[in-house]
């Protein structure tokens, strides 16, 4: 009989950790399993559910506070041998579905580092804490991206290094690969994020107006600070130099034709957007923040500038695109280290402790 794993998201939007789980959910789609895809929300949905041998099952209650009935009804009945969440407000959820029922393998993936995410959500960022403080008993691991992050959620909530798994996210093969643009004048900079106060995108403008006028930069993605940012990059005089794409669905093929991936985000667990980028050949330029460590390899596929530095970044930026790249050997790297496979057997052998 097959064993059913049952992975939790808060939706199928275009979140990181939405795309984690749903990246596991077809690694975990073989004759051994019966994998179930549980989400809140259908009216955010950037992936596909039309995946043979794998059960989206959309609980329609939108919000965590409305769901636990509904998930313990439906976890009751089905039995699981696993049960895997990932965020905060999901993980609270299962933590407290899990004290009524009995599941054998009961694993979290933590979506950020705590201490950091304070500064940016205060009250919110509090409450989650103490929940997952008092509920974290329940899991028997929980799913690190970093060591840094391992450190900060042992430190914050005393949690037993046994019980903390550092495991990077996975990438999926694509046959999309960066290739030398003709035009060296232009340098084509790009940045993919939630246009949310945590990704620190009003620094990038701030770069930008310190870049030569042939540097020009794409954001793409949306949220809150769309209008602050139009309007700051207005302000500046950048308008011509700085183009919003919003949220888009090929968003591969809009990295390809930049030379060189962005981030200057304040906090990050394990930046998708940037491990997506080296998978495609591209170089990245980022502030140091949870996960680069792993990622960047100082020369061969990328660069790391200390936080809040604008001055280093921006060095970084014009030595990034003024250089030559092995983008064939960056996109193997990115495999070699990332793939789904190695990432998906991290997370099967939790199954096996």
């Amino acid at each position: 009989m097959k064993k059913k794993i049952f992975l939790i998201v808060g939706s199928l939007g275009a979140g990181g950790s939405e795309r984690v789980y749903w990246l596991l959910s077809q690694y975990f789609n073989k004759d051994d399993y019966e994998v179930s895809v549980v989400f809140l929300n259908a009216g955010e949905q950037c992936f596909s559910t039309n995946i043979e041998g794998i059960q989206f099952i959309d609980l329609k209650t939108v919000k965590a506070s409305r769901s636990f009935f509904k998930l313990y009804k439906l976890l009751k009945a089905a039995k699981p041998f696993a049960v895997f969440s990932t965020t905060d407000h999901i993980n609270i959820l299962t933590a407290m579905v899990a004290c009524f029922l009995k599941v054998p393998h009961l694993i979290a993936r933590a979506s950020n580092n705590p201490q950091q995410m304070k500064q940016f959500y205060g009250y919110k960022a509090r409450f989650y804490n103490l929940f997952t403080r008092f509920l974290a008993v329940r899991f028997n691991f929980i799913v690190c991206q970093s060591a840094e992050m391992q450190q900060s959620i042992s430190r914050l909530y005393g949690i037993s290094s046994r019980k903390l798994k550092v495991i990077s996210n996975p990438v999926l093969h694509t046959p999309v690969i960066k290739k030398q643009l003709n035009n060296t004048q232009l340098k084509k900079l790009i940045v993919v994020a939630r246009l949310s106060p945590e990704k620190g995108l009003f620094r990038l403008i701030e770069v930008m107006q310190g870049l030569p006028s042939n540097y020009i930069l794409t954001m793409v993605g949306g949220g809150p600070l769309m209008a602050d940012l139009q309007a700051e990059v207005s302000l500046k005089g950048l308008h011509n130099r700085v183009t919003f794409l919003g949220e888009i669905n090929e968003v591969s093929a809009q990295v390809v034709q930049h030379d060189l991936l962005v981030l200057c985000s304040f906090t990050e667990g394990f930046p998708n957007v940037v491990l997506e980028a080296l998978a495609l050949g591209v170089p990245a330029v980022t502030f140091r923040v949870g996960g680069t460590n792993e990622l960047i390899q100082e020369g061969f596929n990328g660069y790391v500038a200390e936080q809040d530095n604008i001055a280093q970044l921006r060095n970084l930026i014009i030595r990034a695109c003024t250089q030559s790249w092995q983008h064939e050997a960056i996109k193997a790297d990115a495999y070699n280290r990332f793939s789904l496979d190695k990432i998906g057997q991290a997370y099967e052998s939790l199954l096996q402790d």
